[in-house]
């Protein structure tokens, strides 16, 4: 039978099948070049697979086959050294982001923009705590978001502003929520639907038997029967790993517009090659100056992990790489 992961990690897996819920390992290495070996996890909320139910337990099943994704949001889990595995089959990817409380971050937006942007999954940005007031930075930063093809969306889960637009424009979809702890994930989601957040833990709590019920990513189904929201865990910051340097450039809208006009084509890296058209473009302020940064950073980031710890010439000072706080 044909089922949708809602939850679950390593080797145990929720799947919402036609009879109902199923707790499910995974059969062999069945899914073994189907695109889910080399991961943290083998499958992620949203993914569609087959099932061979338990012949004895109702409540159990094998899940046999991973039907080929549309998309996947990933990230790089540093502990685990690999591909975490997110969201998979999304329409859209909600960036949750506040003016303060905690302040804007651009640094984690702009990444959360690039795996969206990997993925081929429209973006949208909704600034929660509309309410607090804008900066003129966060404001231009906001603008120029619009600017690059990224939806924005103020809102506030406290006054309700916001909201019925938001439900609106998420109707019918497949979306994963991701945000940095503190900036009111949860309080949206509750705005949208209430008591969804406490459906979530609920979710949670069944797979993970009462731990770390906020560590998951779920996958839920709001009360209109037809939208579903993958909500996942505040993340401190969102590292970027096994890409490489000439897949960054591409991932930011507004370089990949431009940099077919370097001097250097193709082995350009924008960073301090003469004749270089990104340059020149964050120098004529039509390229973010801050947005640049992003991507110098991310390319400071690979950079990084590609050089030996040891690597040092004597009397050379390393380099101060500066991706320790890239998402701030």
């Amino acid at each position: 039978m044909d089922g949708v992961v809602i939850a679950g990690s390593v080797g145990s897996f929720l799947v919402e099948c036609e009879d109902g819920v199923r707790r499910c390992g995974i059969k062999g290495k069945v899914l073994k070049g189907e695109g889910a070996d080399g991961r943290y996890n083998a499958l992620a909320p949203g993914d569609r697979v087959r099932v061979d139910p338990d012949p004895i337990d109702a409540d159990k099943g094998s899940v046999t086959a991973l039907v080929p994704r549309r998309n996947l949001f990933w990230r790089y889990n540093e502990k685990g050294r690999a591909r975490q595995a997110i969201a998979a089959n999304l329409d859209l990817v909600v960036c949750v982001a506040s003016p303060v409380l905690p302040p804007f971050r651009p640094r984690f937006v702009d990444r959360v923009a690039m795996m969206a942007e990997l993925g081929s999954v429209p973006l949208l940005i909704v600034l929660n705590k509309a309410d607090l007031g804008l900066d003129e930075e966060t404001a231009a930063r906001l603008e120029d978001y619009g600017r690059l093809g990224y939806g924005v969306h103020l809102c506030s889960a406290r006054t309700g502003e916001g909201v019925e637009e938001l439900r609106a424009r998420l109707k019918g979809l497949e979306t994963a929520f991701v945000g940095q702890s503190g900036v009111g994930k949860s309080s949206v989601l509750n705005a949208l639907e209430p008591g969804l957040s406490r459906r979530v833990g609920e979710v949670s709590e069944k797979y993970e038997r009462g731990k770390h019920t906020t560590t998951q990513a779920v996958l839920v189904r709001l009360a209109d029967g037809e939208t579903r929201i993958v909500d996942t865990p505040g993340f401190r910051r969102l590292a970027v790993r096994g890409l490489d340097a000439a897949e960054v450039g591409p991932l930011f809208p507004e370089i990949r517009k431009v940099s077919g006009g370097c001097a250097l084509g193709a082995r350009c890296r924008h960073l301090d090659e003469p004749g270089c058209a990104v340059l020149a473009a964050v120098e004529a302020g039509t390229i973010h100056d801050d947005r640049y940064e992003s991507y110098a950073r991310v390319l400071a980031e690979l950079e990084f992990e590609e050089t030996p710890r040891w690597a040092k010439k004597a009397g050379r000072p390393r380099r101060d790489y500066g991706y320790e706080h890239d998402d701030d």
